[in-house]
């Protein structure tokens, strides 16, 4: 038995004072009364020559001594302990990870379970400080070392699955910071998946469980020349039965096909589906809705990985249009990079072109009167005018006359120098040499991907408007930039940022992976919804914005005015696999223990209660007596 406080003792100075209370004379008045059995009685009282009475034992005076101690020894806090060690400290650690979202009974989830053991042993320990984490993809603070046991069985209620992938290891930094300015602490963890608690006293709950899972993975579909989808899954069985099910095939939001699948436990099968004729999904069949979903039939362990989606409008037809009188090297690194169409006209016959059809307009050497009305836009070599109006003095910026066209006509040469970026990714520390460089000062909208060493940029790529532009101010003829190796790769990386007209880079996502979201056309603002139908709005003040909530698996799609485009995000497929082993382990000489339930065994339980219990009673047995007497 112990205390958690040692002042209320000072209050046992009262009991003295109960006492004299006892021994000081009463004050008594005359009084006519037809019997002489108190004459006695009140004849000794009138002898005495102090005011203090003889100590007689007065049963309401006991009573009253007892109420006191009882009361300080509430005060006092008083707890008996159990089996296990005392802890000031517990820091309870729950997995929310993907796979904790699987069913441990019939009617429960791994999480439930974790839970609910965690709520058991709050209740059952008292006088004890608690801390509670999740962990799982990243790990989050829920409560720090609070001893309101209903605010911290609530907080960890409020934890919720997540269809990202991790574990406990996720969270053990920030676990072993929190230990560490603890003397004495328990560390008290639930999980299914296999992690290391390192120098940690703690004891780990292990809530795997082996049955039977199947997973729905890579659903992906081609587009013949004809216009003919043709879509097929892969079908993964962790469990130890044979598995043999339906898959459901929906185009849209309407069923489409449905195909039978089997698997050995251990094993994955393809699906292929019926063909999907040219323009099926955009028909009444579909819903107009351009997505492909596929889901299982059959009940697992796992619901989060028997449906997968997949984006029919995730490839564009990435057409280019090469503005240029002659440019044998950018029109052969346009034709390597992939796309399916590349198309050139000279500049007097630029205003004859549909430019609106294309996806990019690369402009070699020259510059338009109107900036174009779609498609993103790289200006090669523009040769702009300082005084140029409008639109111009906002992407082509010169600091002041003597930077302006910054030409080696006598034949010097200038030192380009790549800037660590996305545009020169694999070739940061490149350099070359070149003639009749434009030095630009990069405009807020833009960063730079190359300078000339001289505080001014060579090259630079931003969001305009929503649109994706690039400058460089150099004649690819007047280097020898495009005869090495790096320049490949700098085209590549430099279509990879314009090409892309979406408002999303790609349409499929990890579960906790962030999407960027780029402003297109005039938008202001883009709006996220969730595939359980929430929304979500963020301002494109700045040309873009970060979506960072995609801890749920499934259907996404973004809106930026009329313009709306779908993205997935996939269940992880390590998060499937319900037979792997669970193990822990932990470095030398540190306590871990593995169990199936939280410990039972009683650390502190406060007896607080029961004493003021006790004293409840003892004032109704004084009151009781004191009203006989009367």
């Amino acid at each position: 038995m112990g205390i958690v406080r040692l002042w209320p003792a000072l209050l046992a100075v009262l009991i003295p004072g109960i006492v004299i209370l006892y021994l000081l004379k009463q004050k008594v008045k005359n009084q006519k009364i037809s019997a002489l059995n108190l004459w006695r009685e009140a004849y000794e009282n009138i002898q005495a020559s102090t005011p203090w009475e003889k100590f007689r034992n007065n049963i309401l005076m006991y009573l009253q001594i007892a109420a006191l101690i009882l009361l300080i020894i509430a005060l006092m806090s008083p707890y008996i302990t159990g089996g296990n060690s005392e802890y000031s400290n517990v820091l309870i650690i729950i997995d929310n990870s993907a796979s904790m979202s699987g069913l441990y009974s019939e009617d429960a989830s791994k999480l439930d379970i974790a839970k609910k053991q965690a709520a058991d042993y709050i209740s059952a320990n008292d006088g004890v400080r608690y801390t509670v984490m999740s962990a799982g993809s990243t790990p989050a603070l829920i409560v720090s070392g609070s001893e309101d046991k209903g605010r911290v069985i609530d907080a960890i209620d409020s934890i919720e699955a997540t269809d990202a992938s991790g574990s406990l290891d996720s969270g053990i930094s920030m676990a072993q910071s929190a230990t560490a300015a603890w003397d004495s602490y328990k560390v008290l963890a639930f999980t299914d998946s296999s992690a290391n608690m390192q120098d940690m006293n703690c004891e780990v709950i292990d809530l795997s469980v082996h049955g039977e899972n199947a997973a729905i993975q890579n659903l992906s579909h081609t587009v013949s020349e004809d216009g003919t989808v043709k879509v097929m899954a892969r079908v993964d069985n962790y469990g130890k039965k044979q598995l043999n099910t339906d898959v459901n095939l929906y185009v849209g939001s309407k069923l489409y096909d449905i195909q039978n699948v089997t698997a050995e436990p251990g094993s994955s099968s393809v699906v292929y589906f019926k063909n999907i004729p040219r323009g099926r999904f955009n028909s009444a069949l579909a819903g107009n809705t351009p997505y492909l979903m596929a889901e299982l039939n059959s009940k697992d362990m796992l619901a989060g990985d028997n449906t997968v989606y997949n984006i029919l409008n995730g490839e564009n037809d990435n057409k280019i249009l090469l503005v240029t009188e002659k440019n044998t090297f950018l029109e052969k690194a346009l034709m390597l990079s992939g796309n399916k169409t590349v198309d050139k006209v000279t500049p007097k016959d630029l205003e004859a072109a549909k430019t609106d059809e294309y996806n990019l307009i690369v402009y070699d050497g020259i510059v338009p009167d109107e900036f174009p009305d779609t498609g993103n836009i790289i200006f090669i070599n523009p040769g702009i005018a300082k005084e140029s109006p409008g639109w111009q003095q906002e992407v082509f910026i010169f600091k002041d006359s003597t930077n302006h066209n910054q030409n080696n006509k006598q034949g010097k040469a200038v030192l380009v120098k790549a800037v660590k970026c996305d545009v020169t990714e694999y070739i940061e520390d490149y350099s070359f040499s070149c003639l009749d460089v434009t030095g630009f000062d990069t405009p807020a909208w833009a960063s730079s991907f190359f300078n000339t060493g001289k505080g001014l940029s060579a090259g630079y790529i931003g969001n305009y408007n929503g649109r994706m532009v690039a400058v460089t101010g150099f004649d690819l003829h007047n280097t020898d930039f495009p005869l090495q190796t790096e320049f490949p790769i700098f085209m590549y990386n430099l279509l990879r940022k314009t090409m892309s007209v979406q408002i999303i880079e790609k349409t499929v996502y990890n579960a906790g992976e962030a999407v960027g979201i780029q402003k297109k056309k005039q938008a202001e603002e883009a709006a996220v919804t969730k595939p359980d139908g929430t929304k979500e709005i963020y301002s494109l003040g700045s040309g873009m914005a970060v979506f960072t909530d995609t801890l749920d698996a499934g259907l996404y799609y973004v809106e930026e005015g009329d313009d709306r485009m779908y993205f997935t995000v996939s269940f992880p497929e390590d998060e499937s696999d319900v037979s792997k082993e669970t193990l822990i382990t932990s470095d030398k000489n540190t306590k871990t223990e593995t169990s199936k339930t939280a410990s039972k065994n009683i650390s502190k339980k406060m007896i607080v209660m029961p004493v003021l219990a006790l004293l409840l009673v003892l004032l109704m047995a004084e009151w009781h007596i004191y009203r006989k007497r009367l």
